[in-house]
């Protein structure tokens, strides 16, 4: 039986996360006066509304995570910013299918996570 609780506490959390990140690009599009301002402002207020319902609904929540857990919680991560990830794409016209941000974004996301990969495994080594 997954911890929905906890799951939920976690998910809020990465979303939180995931909107910091994303208020980084926006910081830059509001330096350079970029056209990309308000796809990244309504996409960063719905990532903390997500992040915040989240977290709500994993309040007091136990922090025993089990195997299964952890590996719901990966795999579901990846979807879930990915979903939000094509959010600037699709708000600001950028792309006019939902399956080319999808790519685009599960594209970058694939690849930040390899490079990590490769830095902690240099670390490692």
């Amino acid at each position: 039986m997954l911890n929905t609780k906890l799951i939920s506490k976690i998910f809020g959390s990465l979303l939180l996360i995931e909107a910091l990140l994303m208020s980084c690009s926006l910081g830059v599009a509001l330096y350079y006066g970029g056209s990309d301002v308000m796809p990244f402002t309504w996409s960063v207020v719905v990532l903390i509304a997500a992040g915040v319902a989240f977290r709500l609904l994993g309040l007091k929540a136990s922090n025993a995570l089990s195997r299964r857990d952890a590996y719901f919680v990966v795999t579901t991560v990846w979807v879930l910013f990915t979903i939000f990830g094509m959010m600037p794409f699709l708000i600001g016209g950028y792309l006019h299918s939902v399956t080319d941000a999808f790519f685009e974004t599960i594209g970058a996301v694939i690849k930040f996570m390899i490079s990590q990969c490769r830095h902690i495994v240099s670390e490692i080594a």
